[in-house]
């Protein structure tokens, strides 16, 4: 459903921008490129006013939101919006792993809110050059309650272990991805989960959920009564690792994304979607789960950290 989504927005931009391109402007399809770039750059400029305004005390050290982030979380929006994810098929491919050597452990991706499984194309390359096992998951339909997800997401856990004969898997999320995987160890999936890294997670809510659509979006809000109870016991039952960053634009506060009694990196300046194509959160994931016995067959490099 989100591919067909996406790309209707496309379509309509597209259209839009054909419409309103003056007939003494030249060729169409630059005015077209440069048309569709400009709405995805608007589109940010309201969460980051919203970023600033709210936003969390910094650590110390720890930079805010800078030009150049914002740039490079531009460029994100547009590689996952309009060039991956509304084509996730061309660019994923199969996600078939196959059996795994007896205590070798697959990783699985958890994307968030409006996205698929295509929000993991670059990371999930990397991992896989490192000697990770990597698989993802499509939460559908996009608009659905978090527990909806959360029971699909415990499907796709037990499909994965089934398939590689592993005994218990290593949760990366993203964004709402985290609220899904916490939903989903309250399920009993945290028996098969040896190891959770969740990255810009709105854990205590984030005040842009109130201009998103559907029932999952509700759910994120601050304050609301399933926030409420999923936070009631605020530590996960297995090792947990919450990244987060000072300049994220669509969780906010930033500091939202704290867990209690969980491992804590922050990180400075970056937007939200820009973690998905980023080098230094690639290092950080990589080190978390290489924390894990079972998590790859082959030396990792050493990772940093900010």
């Amino acid at each position: 459903m989100l591919v067909w989504l996406l790309r209707g927005i496309l379509l309509v931009e597209i259209l839009a921008a054909v419409m309103l391109h003056p007939a003494d402007a030249g060729p169409v399809v630059p005015f077209v490129v440069v048309f569709v770039l400009a709405v995805a750059g608007l589109t940010l400029v309201p969460g980051y006013v919203v970023a600033i305004i709210g936003a969390s005390p910094r650590p110390a050290g720890v930079g805010g939101p800078t030009l150049g982030a914002a740039v490079a979380e531009w460029l994100a929006f547009v590689a996952g919006f309009v060039v991956i994810m509304p084509f996730e098929r061309w660019w994923m491919g199969s996600d078939a792993i196959g059996r795994l050597p007896p205590g070798r452990r697959p990783v699985l991706l958890v994307h968030g809110y409006m996205c698929n499984r295509g929000f993991w194309w670059w990371i999930r390359r990397e991992l896989r050059a490192r000697g990770f096992a990597v698989a993802t998951i499509t939460l559908e339909t996009p608009f659905s309650d978090i527990e909806i997800q959360a029971d699909r997401l415990v499907e796709r856990i037990a499909a994965l272990r089934a398939e590689t004969g592993a005994e218990a898997v290593l949760l990366v999320t993203h964004s709402m991805g985290g609220l899904v995987a916490r939903a989903a160890l309250r399920k009993g999936a945290a028996a098969h989960v040896a190891r959770f890294v969740t990255l810009g997670g709105p854990h205590h809510g984030t005040v842009v959920a109130r201009a998103g659509l559907g029932r999952d979006a509700r759910q994120m809000e601050p304050g609301n009564a399933w926030l409420a109870e999923l936070n009631r016991v605020e530590t996960t039952e297995v090792p947990t690792t919450t990244i987060w960053s000072t300049g994220d634009e669509i969780v906010v506060p930033q500091a939202t994304s704290r867990l209690a009694g969980a491992n804590e990196v922050v990180v400075a300046a970056m937007g939200h979607v820009a973690m998905a194509f980023s080098p230094l959160i690639r290092d950080l994931v990589a080190a978390e789960l290489a924390a894990d016995a079972g998590a790859s067959a082959a030396p990792l490099t050493d990772a940093g950290r900010a």
